[in-house]
């Protein structure tokens, strides 16, 4: 389970507790979050992701899926292209929610916003609790470890490679300012068909509808 920008490994924890008793979920603690808060942040996407795969080492035994919402989907997106190249075991099914298919990603320079900009940018994805957001103190903490984030995903740049043969299930909130075709074009990445459907809400639609969510990728990857 791969995290949203600003997240860490404890961002699921919710949506495990739906999924345990169907999964083993495994989720991910980067440098400068959570547990690791003293060490730097990593600024670039391909080395969050390769940091990804470093901890991944041991854990692939058997089936397994990925989960990504936003940021992690483009790490799932990149961890699914390493493990195809190197010609390792691939997940038998991807679940990706609210991000737009990387062919259509662009940099939005928000990383680069002032710091008000930049909150009121975070209040309209409502990612962040009010009471940070209205926090000096705890925005301080908060603003600068999203901020590399989001730098990270806005310095990204896209490269068409083979598709890989994993069913993706493609999923965004109605109230999300996205096309449908800047999400159905994830196809372009998968050999295989794309599922896609829109839930009601924001960009982070997904703890609102934590036991829908949960119960769509128990019957997305119901036959791995």
């Amino acid at each position: 389970m791969f995290s949203f920008g600003g997240g860490n490994a404890a961002s699921y924890l919710k949506l495990i507790e739906a999924l345990e008793a169907d999964f083993r979920c495994v989720t991910f603690e980067m440098p400068g979050k959570g547990s690791r808060i003293k060490e730097p942040l990593l600024r670039n996407l391909h080395q969050i992701t390769e940091e990804h795969y470093q901890q991944m080492q041991g854990q692939l035994n058997g089936a397994f899926a990925f989960y990504g919402h936003s940021m992690g989907c483009y790490v799932a997106h990149l961890l699914m292209r390493r493990l195809r190249d190197e010609g390792k075991p691939l997940p038998f099914g991807a679940v990706l929610t609210s991000k737009v298919a990387p062919v259509h990603h662009f940099d939005k320079k928000r990383s680069i916003l002032t710091d008000a900009e930049f909150s009121e940018k975070l209040r309209e994805l409502h990612g962040m609790p009010e009471a940070i957001l209205n926090n000096p103190e705890l925005l301080g903490i908060f603003l600068p470890m999203v901020r590399n984030d989001f730098y990270a995903i806005d310095t990204f740049r896209h490269r068409v490679a083979e598709p890989y043969p994993v069913p993706l299930s493609v999923l965004c909130g109605t109230e999300e300012q996205v096309p449908d075709v800047q999400l159905t074009d994830w196809q372009h990445e998968s050999s295989l068909p794309i599922r896609f459907e829109r839930r009601p809400g924001h960009h982070f639609w997904i703890f609102d509808e934590l036991e829908w969510l949960a119960n769509h990728i128990k019957t997305q990857l119901k036959h791995g």
